[in-house]
């Protein structure tokens, strides 16, 4: 008796005929993304402080390129390549089937081959949602199709119709400028009720420099607006909020300088904590990121 509802390869297959050819053929690889590396060279291109999930959400070529460039020809003979990321413990999520074109060149100072990946059509309704089970062989991080991989459940996937990921934890929580825009602006009962529930230390992160800057929200009551309120001024004044730092870079660079700009939860406080309190908390973390020094805060 089998104890899986459905596998990978009964929810896959019949949706392109180019891609079921080439699983008749075993020229269809499974992929695992999962890195922990602090720094990696995508095209002689250095990448630092960087997350697969980041790099996937928000600079979707760069993650095409990172995937496309190997440091041993794994996808000579291969026609497709069903990528996953890699979550908690083996559990991986579909992100996409891509076909490969083949070489594109050949980098012989590092040894790197490099593919020339598109992602495929006929897989956009399970993209992102399927969840499966990549078992005890998670080194193992590129595999043949044949091997059998067992759904472990279909999600709603990471965002909404209007491009505004579904919210999951505070922790987990790193937007976009246009992200943050769209939740301010569509207001999705998830996001509102969590960050109005709350205050925090927050961090805006400069993702073109890397500079940082940390602020808070300390609002007393149940009607401060918790995180909502503060961040709403974000999304109405362009990305600054009156931060001097903030505002004097966009006047600079522009106001689509903003779109670099990404937001994320260092810490999450009660609604009724002491203006003092708040502030002590904030300093901790100015002082462990050195944000006057080298980031954005001015006091």
């Amino acid at each position: 008796m089998r104890n899986n509802i459905i596998t990978l390869s009964e929810l896959l297959m019949g949706r392109n005929s180019e891609f079921d050819a080439a699983v008749s053929h075993n020229r269809v690889k499974l992929v695992r993304h999962k890195d922990n590396r602090s720094e990696i060279i995508i095209r002689g291109k250095k990448v630092t402080d960087f997350t697969l999930y980041d790099m996937y959400k928000h600079e979707r070529q760069t993650f095409l390129n990172y995937q496309g460039e190997q440091s041993s020809p794994v996808f000579d003979n291969v026609d497709f390549i069903v990528a996953f990321l890699g979550e908690v413990s083996t559990e991986s999520r579909f992100i996409g089937v891509y076909k490969n074109h083949g070489k594109i060149e050949e980098n012989n100072s590092i040894g790197a081959s490099i593919y020339d990946l598109s992602e495929a059509v006929g897989f956009d309704i399970l993209k992102e949602k399927v969840i499966i089970d990549w078992g005890k062989s998670a080194v193992s991080w590129h595999q043949y199709f044949s091997n059998v991989k067992e759904v472990l459940r279909i999600e709603k996937g990471l965002q909404d119709l209007n491009g505004i990921p579904y919210f999951k934890s505070y922790s987990d929580i790193n937007i976009s400028f246009e992200e943050l825009t769209n939740i301010i602006k569509n207001e999705p009962e998830d996001w509102k009720v969590a960050l109005q529930a709350v205050n925090a230390i927050y961090m805006i992160i400069d993702k073109h420099n890397g500079k940082q800057y940390i602020g808070s929200t300390y609002a007393k009551g149940i009607r401060s607006g918790g995180i909502w309120n503060r961040w709403l001024a974000y999304v109405q004044t362009g990305g600054h909020a009156e931060n001097r730092s903030l505002k004097e870079i966009l006047d600079e660079k522009g106001m689509d300088y903003a779109r670099h700009f990404s937001w994320i939860v260092l810490e999450t406080l009660p609604l009724r904590i002491t203006d003092k309190e708040v502030i002590a908390r904030e300093n901790v973390y100015k002082e462990k990121f050195l944000t006057r020094i080298f980031g954005y805060n001015n006091n």
